[in-house]
């Protein structure tokens, strides 16, 4: 699960694991799973609605667009 709330970037998931290790005189099977949860703090110009998430070969991969660079308004006083 990847959400996005008041620039908070949360990354929730499941991994598993099963090893299985066969030598001559025995067999050992390892298993391990667990929950997990990362957060991260975006900045706050990061337009959460353009964050791109993708999944693919057990890879997870977010897109998150730079902010665009916010040149000073100048303001003439007469």
């Amino acid at each position: 699960h990847v959400d996005v709330k008041d620039n908070v970037l949360t990354l929730r998931g499941e991994r598993s694991e099963e090893k299985t290790e066969e030598g001559e005189q025995y067999y050992r099977r390892e298993r391990s799973f667990g929950s997990f949860t990362r957060s991260f703090s975006l900045p706050e110009n990061v337009d959460s609605e353009a964050i791109k998430a993708d999944y693919k070969d057990g890879v997870l991969s977010i897109a998150i667009p730079k902010p665009e660079k916010q040149v000073p308004k100048a303001i003439t006083i007469h």
